[in-house]
C-alpha cells in the first residue's frame, strides 16, 4: 500500500507540542496516538507509515522518542518493521495480545477515550467479562475461607452503604473483582485480571454512572444474598453460584443498554 500522509492529522498531533513532556512522556504519547489511529482504522492493516525522520518531523518530537514508541509497538505486533523497507501497520485482531487494549484503556485524556469506546465495543467487553469472570468466581466460590467470605460481604455491604457516592461504589465493586480473583489463586486468572483492569473499571463505571440508585442498590443486594445462599447451601454447588452470578451480570448488561437507549432517545427529543 502508498505511504500515508500524515499532514491530514495534524490537529491529532497538536497536543503533543502544546506541553512540554519528559523523555518518558513523549514515547507513551506516540504510541497512544498510534494505537488509536489504528484502533480506530485510520490507519488500516498493511498501510506503509511515512519514514520515521518523517513522522518525527510531523510530530514535532525527536527521532529517539519516536524510535521507542515504534519499537514497542512492534513488540506488540501492532507494526512490522522491516529494516530497509519502512514501516507496515500489522492486523491487531489477528496479531496483538491483551495489552494492546489494556494500554488504549489506561488513556487519562476523557476526550481521547471517547474517540477509543463507543457503546459497541463497551458491549463486547461486556461480553467477554460475562464469559469469564463466573468462571473465576466458580474457582473461587470452592477456595473461600470464612474470612474471605467475612471479607466479601464487607465489601459489598460498605457498597449499600455509599450508594450515593457513585465513585466510591465504583472502588468498592473493583475490589470485589479483584478479591475474587485473589481467592481463585490462579496465576492466569490474576495476570488477565490485571491486564485487563483499565477495561473492567470502563465496565463498572459504565454500569455505576448509568443506572438509577434502586438498580444500584438491588443489584448490591442480590450479591450478598448469592453469597448467604451459597455459604448456607441452598445453591448447592459452586457452579450453581457462578450462573446464578452470571444471571446477574446479564441482568445488569440489559440494565444499562435501556439505561442508554433511553438517555439517546431523550437527547433527539
Amino acid at each position: 500500500m502508498s505511504l500515508i500522509d500524515y499532514s491530514a492529522h495534524n490537529s491529532i498531533y497538536s497536543n503533543l507540542k502544546v506541553k512540554k513532556m519528559s523523555n518518558q512522556q513523549v514515547p507513551e504519547k506516540v504510541v497512544r496516538i498510534l494505537m488509536r489511529d489504528i484502533f480506530n482504522n485510520k490507519l488500516k492493516a498493511g498501510t506503509k507509515l511515512p519514514p520515521a525522520k518523517e513522522i518525527s518531523r510531523q510530530m514535532k518530537v525527536d527521532l529517539s522518542s519516536l524510535r521507542i514508541g515504534l519499537k514497542q509497538l512492534e513488540s506488540m505486533n501492532v507494526l512490522d518493521i522491516k529494516q530497509g523497507d519502512g514501516i507496515y501497520v500489522k492486523d491487531y485482531v489477528q496479531h496483538a495480545g491483551i495489552d494492546f487494549l489494556s494500554l488504549l484503556f489506561s488513556q487519562k485524556d476523557e476526550n481521547e477515550q471517547k474517540m477509543i469506546v463507543d457503546d459497541y465495543f463497551m458491549d463486547e467487553i461486556w461480553e467477554f467479562w460475562t464469559a469469564v469472570f463466573p468462571e473465576i468466581l466458580k474457582i473461587a466460590a470452592n477456595r473461600f475461607s470464612p474470612r474471605d467470605v467475612k471479607a466479601i460481604v464487607g465489601l459489598i455491604n460498605e457498597e449499600l452503604a455509599s450508594l450515593d457516592d457513585r465513585e466510591k461504589v465504583i472502588r468498592l465493586q473493583e475490589k470485589q473483582q479483584d478479591l475474587v480473583v485473589k481467592v481463585a489463586n490462579n496465576t492466569i486468572f490474576l495476570l488477565l485480571a490485571n491486564s485487563t483492569r483499565p477495561m473492567r473499571r470502563k465496565i463498572i463505571e459504565l454500569f455505576v454512572n448509568s443506572i438509577d440508585r434502586k438498580t444500584l442498590e438491588t443489584f448490591a443486594k442480590t450479591k450478598v444474598q448469592l453469597v448467604k445462599d451459597y455459604t448456607s447451601g441452598t445453591l448447592t454447588n459452586s457452579i450453581s453460584a457462578s450462573e446464578k452470578y452470571r444471571e446477574m451480570l446479564f441482568l445488569t448488561r440489559q440494565a444499562v443498554k435501556t439505561a442508554l437507549a433511553q438517555r439517546a432517545s431523550t437527547s433527539l427529543s
